[in-house]
Formats: C-alpha cells, sequence, structure tokens
C-alpha cells in the first residue's frame, strides 16, 4: 500500500483550513468556583445554588438559501469535530519533532553563584576572617554518536505516527461530509413528503367537498361523506407527521453543520426532479480503489508500522550508547582580606560509552509490551481491511437496488395517479363509489411516498458509498 502524505499537508485535500480553537476559559462561561462551596445533606440532591450562565455558541448564521456545497463547506470550517482532528495532527507533528531532537546536540550552560565566610582563631588569640565569593560559568556539550538505531526508529515510530494522524484527520473530515449529506437527503426528503402531503390533502379535499354535494343532491349516502372525512382526517394527520418530522431534521442538518438547532437554514430549491446516474465501475474495482483510498485503511496500516518501530527503539534502549561531550568553564575567586581577585580555566573533551547492565528486566519487558502492542495493530489493520470490504460490498448493491426502486416507484406513481384519476371521474360521474375512490386515493399517496424515498434512498447510497470507498463526492468518478 502506497502513501502520499505530507506534515500537516494532508487536510489540503479538499482546500480548508481548521479554525482555531476557543480558549478554554472563554467556553461555555462556566463559573465553578460559585458552585464547588456548597454541598448537600447526605441523601439529598444537590441543587446548584444558582444557574450557571453557559454562553451560546455564536457561528454564523445562514440567511440565503443553502446549497449541498454550501453546507458541507459550512460543516469543514466550523464543526468541531474537524478542529479536534486539526490539533491531533499538530500535536502528532510536535512528537515527530521531539523524535527528531535526538539528532542534534545538547547545549547546557552553569552559572553557580557562592559565597562564603572563613574565621580562623590562632593560638595567640589574634583572630582573623575571609569572605570569598566564586562565579564559576561553565559550558557543555553533549552529541550521541551511535546507539544502535534507538534515534531512527523513535522517529520512524513518530513519522508513522503523523501519517496516521493525518489520514485520520481526513476520515473525520469526511465523517462530517457524509454527516451532512444524509442529514441534507433525508430533510430534502422529508420536504417533498410534506409537499406531497399537501397535494393528497388536496385531493382527498375534492372528494370530500364532491361526496358532501352528491349527498345533499341525494345521489350519495352518509357512508360515502363519513369515508371521505375519515380519508380527509388521516391526510391532516399524516401531513402534519410530515411538518414535525421535517423540523426535526432541519435541526439533525444544523448539528451536523455545527450550527445551533435553531439557526434559520433555508435549503436552496432543487430544478424538478434531482438527477441520478448509472454506477460506472463493477464492485471489483470499487474494492480495489477503496485498499488505495480509505484514509482509516491507511491509518492503520501507519499505526501498525509505528508500534513496530517503537518495538525497534524499545529493543535499542538496552543497547550501549557512545557519546560525545565537551565541557569548558572558568572560575572566577574575590577574596576581600587581601583584595586579590585569581581565576582558573578549566575544559576536557571525551567520548563517553554507557553500557545498560540490568535494571530490575524494565528494557525486557518493555520490549515484550511494545511487540505485543504491534501484533495487536497488525490484527487492527486486518480487521479494519475486512470491514472496508465489507462496506463496500454493501453500499455498492444498496446503491444498485436504489437504482431499480425509482423505476419501479416511478411506474407505480403514474399507473396509481391514473387509477385516481379515473375513480374520481367514475364517483364524479354517478357511476363509482366510495371505497373505490378512497383505495385510489390511498394508492396514489402511497406511491408518492415511495418516489420520494427511492429518490432519496439512491443519494444517501450513493454519499454511503463515497464513504465507503473513502473518497469525496467530486471524486467518486475518478479512478
Amino acid at each position: 500500500m502506497k502513501f502520499r502524505a505530507n506534515r500537516l499537508n494532508t487536510v489540503k485535500l479538499i482546500g480548508i483550513v481548521a479554525g482555531a480553537c476557543l480558549p478554554l476559559a472563554s467556553f461555555g462561561g462556566l463559573l465553578l468556583d460559585q458552585h464547588l462551596s456548597v454541598s448537600p445533606q447526605p441523601g439529598m440532591v444537590w441543587r446548584s445554588p444558582q444557574p450557571m450562565q453557559i454562553a451560546e455558541p455564536s457561528p454564523p448564521q445562514t440567511t440565503a438559501p443553502m446549497t449541498l456545497a454550501a453546507l458541507t463547506d459550512l460543516a469543514l470550517r466550523n464543526n468541531p469535530a474537524t478542529r479536534e482532528a486539526w490539533q491531533a495532527a499538530n500535536a502528532q507533528a510536535a512528537a515527530l519533532s521531539m523524535a527528531e531532537a535526538g539528532y542534534y546536540p545538547t547545549l547546557d550552560l552553569n552559572v553557580p553563584l557562592t559565597r562564603g565566610r572563613t574565621s580562623i582563631n590562632s593560638s595567640s588569640g589574634v583572630s582573623s576572617s575571609s569572605t570569598q565569593t566564586r562565579l564559576s560559568p561553565s559550558i557543555s556539550l553533549g552529541y550521541v554518536l551511535f546507539d544502535f538505531g534507538a534515534r531512527s526508529a523513535s522517529k520512524q515510530a513518530a513519522s508513522y505516527g503523523l501519517l496516521a494522524a493525518n489520514l485520520s484527520q481526513n476520515r473525520t473530515l469526511q465523517d462530517v461530509v457524509l454527516r451532512v449529506e444524509q442529514a441534507y437527503y433525508q430533510l430534502l426528503g422529508a420536504q417533498q413528503t410534506v409537499v406531497a402531503g399537501e397535494q393528497t390533502l388536496k385531493n382527498v379535499q375534492v372528494s370530500f367537498d364532491v361526496a358532501n354535494a352528491r349527498r345533499q343532491a341525494g345521489l350519495a349516502t352518509v357512508g360515502d361523506v363519513y369515508q371521505a372525512k375519515t380519508l380527509l382526517a388521516q391526510s391532516r394527520l399524516q401531513l402534519r407527521k410530515a411538518q414535525g418530522e421535517a423540523s426535526k431534521l432541519k435541526g439533525a442538518l444544523c448539528n451536523a453543520a455545527g450550527l445551533p438547532v435553531n439557526a434559520q437554514l433555508e435549503l436552496a430549491a432543487t430544478d424538478g426532479q434531482m438527477p441520478t446516474q448509472e454506477v460506472r465501475y463493477t464492485i471489483d474495482e470499487y474494492l480495489s480503489k477503496a485498499k488505495q483510498t480509505r484514509p482509516d485503511l491507511g491509518a492503520a496500516e501507519a499505526q501498525a508500522r509505528a508500534a513496530h518501530a517503537s518495538a525497534d527503539a524499545a529493543t535499542a534502549q538496552g543497547r550501549p550508547t557512545l557519546a560525545l561531550t565537551v565541557n569548558g568553564g572558568k572560575t572566577f575567586n574575590n577574596v576581600q582580606t587581601d583584595g586579590f581577585t585569581n581565576g582558573s580555566s578549566s575544559g576536557t573533551i571525551g567520548i563517553n560509552l554507557s553500557v545498560p547492565l540490568f535494571n530490575g528486566f524494565r528494557t525486557t519487558n518493555t520490549v515484550k509490551q511494545a511487540e505485543a502492542r504491534a501484533a495487536q495493530l497488525d490484527a487492527t489493520r486486518d480487521r479494519v481491511a475486512l470491514q472496508v470490504e465489507l462496506d463496500v460490498w454493501q453500499a455498492y448493491y444498496d446503491l444498485d437496488t436504489a437504482q431499480a426502486a425509482i423505476t419501479s416507484a416511478h411506474a407505480l406513481l403514474r399507473s396509481a395517479s391514473q387509477a385516481r384519476e379515473v375513480a374520481q371521474a367514475r364517483y364524479q360521474a354517478g357511476v363509482g363509489n366510495m371505497p373505490d375512490l378512497v383505495s385510489a386515493q390511498a394508492s396514489e399517496a402511497s406511491a408518492r411516498m415511495e418516489v420520494i424515498q427511492a429518490e432519496m434512498a439512491w443519494y444517501a447510497s450513493m454519499s454511503q458509498l463515497n464513504y465507503s470507498i473513502g473518497v469525496f463526492s467530486s471524486e467518486s468518478e475518478s479512478k
């Protein structure tokens, strides 16, 4: 498997830069110190002495109608999950820089300053004292010459860790995109359901008016009126449920985009029936592509390689190291009694060989732990690979089924609409009956729902297939 990732540049795949995190002190505005000082009595429920003031987030409000592309762009810039992934990649980049520090020399400056007083009492009773101030600055340099690959293994582990973080960041971005797309199509379907419900209610209202007029003219029974009235009440109830579901799904879409659930969000109008297209590639081609493009599979592979490199680094910790040491310093003495100052200089250069002999089997057990961790992540990578295949397989055939369902649903709606028109005309002409008309209207309403569900299922399945392959919608048709 080939990986292509630069340090913290993988986010350029979609051309966005996540925003900076809010300061911790400003998040929520929680005045915790005013609530920690009060404790409840035993057996009593704790209640806050005053409500905590939680600041409302203030992401951008949307006023103009939003397309799916605009909503996706907004979510990638505004959803907290993208900032979390970005900062995780930042942390891993810092870890790589820390690992690279082993290739640089260490330089230390020490500046000890001491002051002492000495008193001397002689046998003749004469005493003398002196005060001495000593300043001894020194500088030391150290550089590891050879360590049996410990630095190299640590750097390699950190590099794979950064690659895994970048790929995980990409998968997080794809998670956000999938959530937005799924919520968008669900809301769009719910809004179309409301329109279909309004059309059904309009048709049922016409039937009720006809039945009522025929009843007053003595051409229909009161049972016809009751049946039409029952269907009218059912249609109103279904419309109200559809409106409630649309409101609920609007909140879900706002949440996916990182907006408050009560944000003023309006979807841009679509131009009639949304287009669909045939699936271009075979299932085997999609399976092959997923192995190259799924970020979580690449991240699992990178994590496994990082674990193996960490095991190598742990092994190298138990081996000797050879280091160069250079020290230089100067000592200044000031003796106040005699009023003179003297000093001395010193300098050393050497080679230091350090050989670990025994540390309570710490190194041995560290290596065992690292090797077990590497074996665990190998198994995790294999599990993810199997899950990738299953995800692509299921999404592909869901999309294939949804494509076939669209054709069948439109044929069903055409025949149901024709049957309802015939039944309504027959009833108005006095040669039909109300049960036939009610049944025809119910069938037409059900067929409208089938069309809406089939079309939205196709787009949801297409989004899921792109997500399963590990690409964005604009990349789904490129190999």
